[in-house]
């Protein structure tokens, strides 16, 4: 026998075969006719030893070494791809005609595509499973301003022989760098006891902690890859503790920042029962018949339960509206509408943050490539159009100023508390760095009315 070890193995045929003469084909799409030519030949899927009978003419052989993976965040209009990805669903429907095609999403690091074979379906469709992984070839295209790939063949290929990290996408951060960074928000900025109480019992439990560390925030749209739900819940946190800040100073008294901080935390914890995610993300059982927002206000009773002394019932009372609220109404998925200041900023929170990312995946490409011109992206259905990129244009008016370095975690973690207090010798307004985030007393020297201090909503 002759051993190839290769990625694709193609042979023009030029025997006496008529039908088979000036034909280019792989061998992994010879599994379903029988043996092509004569002898035994050994063929599991592109990626693994091929077997050849040595009494076979192999004049015209052609092999093509392994090329590198081909991510999906790459590939173009009209492009021929051959590379292996994970299938994160799979189904067989029926044009209008009655006739059954192959329907994918399959997924890498980078992104998820949806995939079509107009040919074979049936049989290309009992070589796999979901979640398994599967190399492909096919040719990609354009349809109502998505690329898809239309599909000629497939096997499957073993785990043992991908790079787990290609096709599970994550945050840019780890996922324990995160959550020491949310550890570290609660510490500084929730002064409640209650608050700190409730969060210290909720991260307690080991399993929890681990499911919310590697949890994906979305199945699609935004923050859906792995740490992607603790990225975006650090983000809201973070947020919440300026807005928060500047709202109070706004209106004094209106807004309870450690419970806000608190919904933000909270909000989505839900999704780490609601999604499955340790390959493709799908949704769970408990995710389809309860969903996570009814998910994550039982876990909030239940972990008040835990608690001794009691958790006070007011609060158990508002983290829960707080999570059955977020969606801002009731046919967006939420049973109630926010009916709290915190409740309607966690909702414009969740908002921001969440379309922040899907511009970002829209128009990363364009803002961080070479040239930075003037366009457009892409059509975004979720976004209801194309957006609009200045690029160079806007050169003539934006400022040259540098950009913050990234930290540890989105954004920028909030700056340090702001108060106003009078000046003893000669009753000047002053601002003063609040040093200690413990819990705070009144003074006669404090005040409540006068210009406002925390203007820069992000902090510095």
């Amino acid at each position: 026998m002759v051993r190839c070890d290769c990625d694709t193995i193609k042979m023009h045929i030029g025997s006496e075969t008529p039908t088979r003469r000036d034909k280019t084909r792989n061998f992994s799409s010879w599994s379903d006719q029988g043996t092509p030519l004569d002898g035994t030949y050994a063929m599991a899927n592109p990626y693994k030893t091929v077997m050849l009978p040595l009494d076979v003419n192999y004049a015209g052989l052609e092999i093509m070494m392994p090329n590198e993976k081909i991510f999906i965040a790459d590939l173009v209009d009209n492009q021929p791809v051959e590379t292996v990805f994970l299938v994160a669903s799979k189904a067989v429907r029926e044009t209008k005609n009655g006739d059954p095609y192959l329907c994918l999403t399959l997924q890498d690091r980078t992104g998820t595509i949806e995939v079509r074979a107009w040919d074979n379906a049936i049989a290309l469709d009992s070589r796999f499973e979901a979640d398994h992984f599967v190399a492909i070839r096919g040719r990609v295209s354009s349809y109502r301003g998505e690329l898809q790939i239309t599909l000629s063949d497939l096997e499957r290929v073993e785990e043992s022989e991908v790079n787990l990290a290609d096709y599970l996408p994550h945050s840019k951060w780890s996922a324990d760098e995160l959550f020491d960074s949310l550890l570290a928000l609660i510490e500084k900025e929730v002064e409640s006891e209650e608050v700190r109480r409730f969060f210290a019992k909720l991260f307690s439990d080991q399993e929890f902690q681990s499911r919310y560390k590697r949890a994906p925030a979305a199945m699609s749209n935004h923050h859906n890859y792995l740490a992607g739900l603790l990225e975006h819940s650090l983000s809201m946190a973070r947020l919440a503790v300026s807005m928060g800040r500047h709202y109070n100073a706004y209106y004094p008294g209106l807004v309870d920042v450690d419970l806000l901080v608190a919904g933000c935390i909270i909000h989505d914890m839900g999704k780490i029962e609601e999604l499955h995610y340790t390959r493709a993300f799908e949704y769970s059982t408990p995710g389809r018949l309860l969903g996570h927002i009814t998910i994550g206000a039982q876990w909030v009773e239940e972990t008040a339960a835990k608690m001794q002394p009691p958790l006070d019932p007011n609060l158990v009372m508002q983290l829960k509206h707080l999570i059955l609220s977020h969606h801002g109404r009731q046919e967006y998925g939420s049973p109630v509408t926010p009916k709290t200041a915190e409740a309607m900023l966690l909702h414009f929170l969740d908002m921001v943050d969440s379309r922040m990312a899907m511009w970002w995946n829209a128009c990363e490409s364009s803002i961080q490539g070479p040239g930075q011109s003037e366009g457009w992206s892409d059509y975004q259905r979720n976004l209801n159009g194309s957006l609009y990129i200045a690029g160079d244009a806007a050169r003539g008016w934006q400022a040259k100023g540098q950009m913050p370095p990234m930290g540890s975690g989105p954004g920028l973690a909030p700056g340090p508390a702001l108060r106003e207090s009078v000046g003893k010798e000669n009753g000047e307004v002053r601002v003063e760095a609040e040093e200690d985030f413990g819990p705070r007393t009144s003074t006669e020297d404090e005040v409540t009315s006068g210009p406002d201090p925390n203007l820069n909503l992000f902090g510095e």
